[in-house]
C-alpha cells in the first residue's frame, strides 16, 4: 500500500487534510509530497465539493486560496496537521528510497 493518496478516488472530506498537509509541507517546509498536478486537482475537487465537505478544518482554507492552487496564505496550522505532515513525508520517503 502506497502513502500516495489518490486523489481522484478519496472522499472529499479527507482531501482538507491532504491540503493542509500538502500546503504545510510545501510552504513552510520546503518539501513535497503530492505531484503538482495532483495539488490542482485535489484544490478543484475541493472547490467543487466545497458543500459537501464537513471536516472541523475546513476554514482554514480559503476559495479564493484553491481558486489560485495555492496554500500560501495559510498562517497557523494545526497542530495535528503539521505532526501528520511530517510523518507522512517521512513514510513517503521511505517508500521512495
Amino acid at each position: 500500500m502506497t502513502v500516495y493518496p489518490s486523489i481522484t478516488e478519496i472522499s472529499c472530506n479527507r482531501l482538507i487534510p491532504y491540503y493542509l498537509m500538502s500546503s504545510y509541507l510545501y510552504y513552510k517546509k520546503d518539501k513535497a509530497v503530492l505531484l503538482d498536478e495532483d495539488y490542482d486537482l485535489m484544490c478543484k475537487r475541493i472547490l467543487n465539493e466545497w458543500k459537501y465537505i464537513k471536516h472541523p478544518h475546513k476554514s482554514k482554507v480559503k476559495k479564493t486560496a484553491l481558486e489560485a492552487g495555492t496554500g500560501y496564505n495559510i498562517k497557523k496550522y494545526p497542530t495535528i496537521t503539521m505532526s501528520a505532515a511530517e510523518m507522512w513525508y517521512t513514510n513517503w520517503e521511505k517508500e521512495n528510497e
